[in-house]
C-alpha cells in the first residue's frame, strides 16, 4: 500500500517543509494543489516553487488550478446575504479537493489518500495506524494556535482524513473519480 498525501497550498513554505520532513519515511506521493484565487476569490500568484524543496521534488505532484469554480453565487447575491460569499468559498475548497484527483490517477485501489491542511500532519508512525486493518481514517491530532508553542489540549482536533483510493469517492463525496 502506497500513502498518497494531498493537501492545498497557499504561501505556507515553511509549514510545507515541515510536513513533508515528517511524512517523508510514509508517503509515497505529496500532491499539492494551488488556486490563482484565494479562498475568498481575490486573485493571487502561484507562491509554490518545487525548487524549494530539492529533498522531495521527485515525490511532489503539483497541480495549479487557474480557473473559479462555475456555480459561484454572483457579487450582487453574496451583497444581499453574507452567507452566499462563505457558501463561494467552500466552493473554491471543494474545487481543490476535486483537482486533487488528478495528483491521484495512478494510485491503485488500495493505495491510501490523505486529504489534510499543511499544518494538519498526521502521525504515520503511531502502533495504532500501524497495525490497523481499517479502510477508513480520522486522525485525533493536537491543536496549535498561530504556533507550536501554543497548544491547547483541552479540544481534540480531527484534521487529517484517509481512505483507501477504492472508497474515496463515497468517503469524500466525489462526483468524478475513476477507479483503476
Amino acid at each position: 500500500m502506497n500513502i498518497y498525501d494531498c493537501t492545498t497550498f497557499y504561501s505556507e513554505k515553511m509549514m510545507l517543509d515541515v510536513r513533508f520532513n515528517i511524512l517523508n519515511e510514509s508517503v509515497y506521493k505529496f500532491v499539492v494543489v494551488e488556486s490563482s484565487y484565494s479562498h475568498s476569490g481575490e486573485p493571487k500568484k502561484f507562491n509554490f516553487d518545487i525548487n524549494n524543496y530539492p529533498k522531495f521534488k521527485d515525490k511532489i505532484i503539483y497541480l495549479k488550478i487557474y480557473n473559479k469554480p462555475n456555480d459561484l453565487y454572483s457579487n450582487e447575491e453574496t451583497l444581499k446575504n453574507p452567507i452566499y460569499k462563505r457558501l463561494n468559498s467552500i466552493k473554491r475548497i471543494e474545487q481543490s479537493y476535486e483537482y486533487m484527483q488528478k495528483g491521484i490517477a495512478d494510485a491503485k485501489d488500495e493505495d491510501l489518500i490523505m486529504l489534510s491542511d499543511n499544518d494538519e500532519i498526521p502521525n504515520l508512525k503511531s502502533y495504532t495506524f500501524q497495525k490497523s486493518k481499517k479502510d477508513f481514517f480520522i486522525f485525533n491530532q493536537l491543536l496549535f494556535y498561530y504556533k507550536f508553542n501554543y497548544f491547547y489540549e483541552l479540544m481534540p482536533w480531527y484534521g487529517t482524513k484517509a481512505c483507501k483510493k477504492k472508497n474515496l469517492k463515497k468517503f469524500f463525496n466525489l462526483k468524478n473519480l475513476k477507479n483503476k
